[in-house]
């Protein structure tokens, strides 16, 4: 395991307890909102790591230092200012949105498959998208490049996320023997290299489990489960759509959009007064308090809701 073991010695974290204990944190049943202790967590101790995500997903993990065309650039580059605003022209997207759309739905098939965290694939993703705005090929004309680099970051993802690997050989399987473990192996060293182990990016649905918990106490059980779902559903829609691509708008922005949708839809909440309420109350600790930026709230609103109603849950 010459490769987890590169993986520590760069200080990517990998500790079982560790991990059993964020997972029982981020579960629905563990959850109490707006108390001065959440779970093991101090209210306190859950802005400071919202702070840390927020500096991270702000300078080291920010796409445009990955990024080999600058948005400046792009902007100046383009004879169409509407073009650059769609996802399929924007020299900052790089890969086609219908094969990266495939990958997400491939990846969560995977997970899915091994019972494993859907968290892997918005990790892998953000591997992936961070990877191909770095190369100066044009991506989109190389398939067979896109799908292995795909199968090597989800298979980083799961080693960063997941106590048990899943092993080469399996993904070589899941890919129809399209690529042989060596490959991905190879593929796995050139991401790395090329991100320069900056591996471990702060998440939507990391941003959305821990502001979950700054909601106010009022919300029954019933609907505080019924909102996590449906937030976490918004998001894992959110990993499959190019529009997203890029930090703009930035993880922790999709993340608030998410949570304040799911505050108008789920259960009583959305049927009463207490909704609007809460949702003035939140704006303010999350905006204010927390100090999330508010540029492109409304536009992740608005796309997440157009996902939303093209997708219904099962």
């Amino acid at each position: 395991h010459s490769f987890r073991t590169a993986m520590k010695q760069h200080n990517v974290p990998h500790d079982e307890s560790r991990r059993r204990r964020y997972k029982q944190h981020r579960s629905p049943d563990h959850l109490c909102f707006g108390k001065d202790e959440i779970g093991n967590l101090t209210h306190d101790c859950i802005v400071e790591r919202l702070n840390v995500m927020l500096w991270k997903e702000n300078t080291i993990y920010n796409y445009d230092r990955f990024a080999t065309t600058t948005p400046a650039s792009a902007g100046a580059a383009a004879s169409d200012a509407a073009a650059i605003a769609t996802p399929q022209y924007d020299p900052m997207r790089k890969v086609n949105p219908d094969w990266r759309a495939q990958i997400t739905t491939w990846s969560y098939s995977v997970v899915d498959h091994f019972h494993m965290s859907r968290e892997c694939v918005a990790v892998s993703m953000n591997l992936f998208d961070r990877y191909f705005a770095h190369e100066k090929e044009d991506a989109s004309k190389n398939k067979n490049a896109v799908l292995l680099v795909s199968c090597a970051t989800l298979s980083i993802a799961i080693k960063l996320m997941e106590v048990n690997d899943l092993s080469l050989k399996a993904l070589s399987r899941f890919s129809r023997g399209k690529y042989t473990p060596s490959q991905i192996f190879d593929m796995e060293w050139l991401i790395v290299a090329s991100l320069d182990y900056y591996l471990n990016p702060p998440t939507v649905i990391s941003f959305v489990m821990h502001l979950i918990l700054l909601l106010p106490h009022e919300i029954n059980e019933r609907d505080r489960n019924e909102l996590v779902e449906y937030a976490t559903f918004a998001v894992e829609l959110s990993v499959a759509d190019s529009f997203f691509v890029g930090n703009k708008p930035a993880p922790s922005i999709i993340a608030a959009a998410a949570i304040i949708i799911s505050l108008q839809q789920c259960g009583t909440l959305s049927q009463s007064t207490l909704s609007t309420i809460i949702e003035i109350h939140y704006c303010d600790i999350i905006l204010e308090q927390i100090g999330i930026d508010a540029s492109g709230f409304k536009e992740s609103r608005h796309r997440l809701q157009l996902l939303l109603k093209n997708n219904k849950r099962e």
